[in-house]
């Protein structure tokens, strides 16, 4: 752990040799990005400009290191490949002096831009040996003196190959790290401001990890490295579990907030069970939505380009969804007119059926052949709604048809005996047993009965399967439509 000793904030300074104010984050590239975020939160945007900058300058000399030394891999490859000594001792000799230089520019480079930010700020920090910078072992890699002598080993080559290897996966922690910071400048730069476009697609060119499909051993390496550095696979392996984690969280605050929701609208205020199920459902599929989106921010994902494209979008996206919009606006005057409820068989949309369940675009139907049917709400809202269950009494509407030449007076107190001695049948009102009409083939008989609504069904099979039974006993006929056709025979006229 490395410790900051800042002795105060930067200034802008105001002499007129100083115009220009020099970096004061970038004195420890390893500072903890919670310390940077509050040390970068009351800079200006011309002081944020500088900051980025410099950790820019930071992140650019550790992306050329990185390069260098993938370079330097291929050296050693070639030399491992190489046909003749001559060859390979010049590869491998390349190869040393590409490590060497890239460790000295890199060095040199962040030495620069830490040196201004401590001479700001007074800072007494740095020891370079707790650094993370990879150095040339000197102690295992073949020095000028004796490049002729390990040129011709394959073992050199080879182990300097390793080196290098290693060495690029710990450079690209490094790099992960400074981009990090870099990121928490910029968005505090452009929270002021400030214009950080370019930076960002520095950033987005220079990361990631690439595999050289051409050389085995480096893909394999590269691909181990990054599963077990700590900015590489552990970072992401800990990210998706708290992906994971937010999900389950979120997914069990929604049902237990919805529960919560569904029973204070039940208990004290009342709501149809259609407004509390949308409500309650509603309620719960924004929350998962949110923990959907914070879960995204634990993969790195940046939501605010969604966001934003989501609101740019809007106008075409309300002209192209009219209907939708329409559905949603008949959905909410149905909840606050409440024609029908939840269990409520009705006659809606063309449908008749039970209603199962509403959100705000549609109404489902459970049919009585077991047809599950989606209405939209403008269908059912702008047409006639026929509640059949919404009153716990229901007429039962009958009528029976005699033959002309059957007592009409005997009929009528059939059926009222077959209605009287039904038990579903209701004392209160009165059922009613009357001739109706004196139709084409038959005499009509009305009968009216009242049921529970549960019972209407029931009760109109039962009592017209026992009238049928009890006319056919008696000898009544129930005629059926005939017509009578005259045909009179006539002689044509003779002709003359």
């Amino acid at each position: 752990m490395i410790t900051l000793c800042v002795s105060g904030l930067p200034v802008v300074a105001q002499e007129s040799g100083q115009p220009k104010t020099a970096p004061v984050t970038t004195a420890d590239p390893n500072v903890p990005m919670d310390s940077l975020r509050v040390m970068v939160k009351p800079l200006t945007q011309d002081e944020l400009a500088v900051e980025a900058d410099a950790w820019f300058e930071l992140l650019k000399a550790k992306a050329r290191q990185i390069a260098v030394a993938k370079l330097g891999v291929r050296k050693t490859s070639d030399a491992l490949a190489a046909e003749s000594e001559e060859e390979a001792s010049r590869s491998l000799a390349e190869a040393e002096q590409v490590k060497k230089l890239g460790d000295e520019v890199a060095k040199k480079a962040e030495e620069t831009v830490t040196q201004a930010a401590r001479e700001s700020t007074g800072v007494d920090v740095i020891d370079r040996s707790e650094m993370q910078l990879p150095e040339a072992d000197e102690g295992g890699e073949p020095s000028a003196e004796d490049t002729s002598e390990t040129a011709q080993s394959t073992e050199t080559a080879a182990k300097l190959k390793t080196d290098l290897l290693e060495d690029i996966t710990v450079l690209q922690d490094e790099r992960t790290s400074l981009s990090d910071r870099l990121t928490i400048v910029l968005d505090s730069w452009e929270a002021k401001g400030g214009e950080a476009e370019s930076y960002r697609k520095y950033i987005a060119a220079v990361s990631g990890v690439e595999l050289d499909t051409t050389d085995a051993e480096a893909a394999w390496s590269t691909v181990v490295g990054w599963f077990v550095s700590k900015e590489g696979g552990q970072r992401w392996a800990w990210n998706i579990v708290k992906f994971i984690l937010i999900l389950v969280v979120a997914y069990l605050v929604s049902k237990v907030l919805s529960g919560g929701v569904n029973w204070l609208l039940d208990r004290k205020i009342r709501l149809s069970q259609l407004a509390e199920r949308l409500i309650a459902n509603t309620i719960r599929n924004v929350f998962l939505a949110v923990g959907f989106a914070v879960a995204l921010t634990a993969l790195e994902v940046d939501i605010t380009p969604i966001l934003a494209a989501i609101g740019a979008t809007g106008l075409v996206v309300g002209l192209a969804l009219q209907d939708t919009l329409s559905n949603f606006a008949s959905g909410l005057m149905i909840l606050i007119n409440r024609p029908f409820d939840v269990g409520h068989v009705v006659n809606a949309g063309g449908v008749t059926g039970t209603v199962h369940q509403m959100n705000l675009v549609s109404t489902t139907f459970h049919t009585f052949d077991n047809q599950t049917i989606y209405v939209p709400n403008n269908e059912i809202w702008n047409n006639v709604i026929t509640n059949i269950t919404a009153n716990d009494k229901r007429r039962v509407d009958m009528e029976f048809g005699i033959g002309y030449s059957d007592d009409f007076e005997q009929a009528e107190e059939i059926i009222a005996d077959v209605v009287k001695s039904h038990d579903l049948v209701l004392e209160e009102p009165e059922p009613v047993v009357v001739t109706h009409a004196l139709a084409d083939s038959s005499v009509n008989i009305v009968c009216r009965p009242w049921a529970a609504t549960s019972d209407w069904w029931k009760v109109k099979t039962d009592v017209t399967r026992e009238v049928k039974r009890r006319f056919d006993a008696a000898g009544i006929s129930i005629p059926f439509p005939q017509q009578d056709v005259h045909v009179y025979q006539t002689s044509l006229p003779e002709k003359s």
